[in-house]
């Protein structure tokens, strides 16, 4: 075998291995594109040693959490600063959400995280779910265009984006709005999947 036939051979095995796994760096580098876009201006929300939060609802979440972080997994029944001072039930916010960042602090802060790092995680916690919207949606677009290039497009798509989905996942703004366009996008692709599997095993709907 010539030099030329072994360059040869070897660019066209160096192009097969980047046509079977490109997907794999471009999504993870969009992920972390989308995770520095949200999460660089944190240093704004550290005044003089104390974190700070974006808006009024991240405040109630930072008490929910703070509560949950104390009580886990249990979160706070019956809010005093809500209505008050009669307070209300609060059934309807003691979300996932606040759980999740709970535990995630717990873990961070070993089984008794202090209050800054309570305060920490939940200032990045938008950030993060924002940006985990990338490789969700880089499935959805893989499923629907039935190729990973479309959903590496997807994916760059999402992490390019910019508006309210943008605005609301910015580290500081620590509400549950971004935790609702990713339960969303997860939906959706649930949806596709079991749609597609449906169309492939043709089940008797009657049954």
């Amino acid at each position: 075998m010539s030099q030329e036939e072994g360059l040869s051979d070897e660019l066209e095995a160096g192009i097969e291995r980047v046509s079977k796994w490109y997907h794999i760096p471009s999504v993870l580098a969009l992920f972390v594109f989308a995770l520095w876009a949200r999460a660089r201006t944190w240093g704004n929300f550290v005044v003089d040693g104390k974190v700070m939060f974006r808006g009024n609802d991240a405040w109630y979440h930072l008490r929910q959490v703070e509560y949950t972080v104390r009580h886990w997994p249990e979160t706070m029944p019956f809010e005093i600063w809500t209505r008050f001072p009669t307070g209300t039930s609060v059934s309807q916010f003691g979300t996932i959400y606040d759980q999740v960042v709970a535990t995630v602090a717990l873990i961070v802060g070993l089984g008794n995280p202090d209050q800054t790092t309570v305060r920490m995680v939940l200032l990045f916690a938008p950030a993060v779910i924002g940006a985990g919207i990338v490789p969700i949606a880089y499935y959805l677009g893989k499923r629907v265009g039935k190729n990973r290039f479309s959903g590496v497009t997807a994916a760059l798509i999402v992490a390019l984006s910019s508006g309210v989905l943008l605005s609301r996942s910015l580290v500081g703004f620590s509400d549950h709005q971004v935790v609702e366009a990713f339960t969303q996008a997860l939906a959706v692709l649930a949806i596709v999947v079991a749609l597609q599997a449906a169309d492939k095993e043709k089940p008797i709907w009657e049954l």
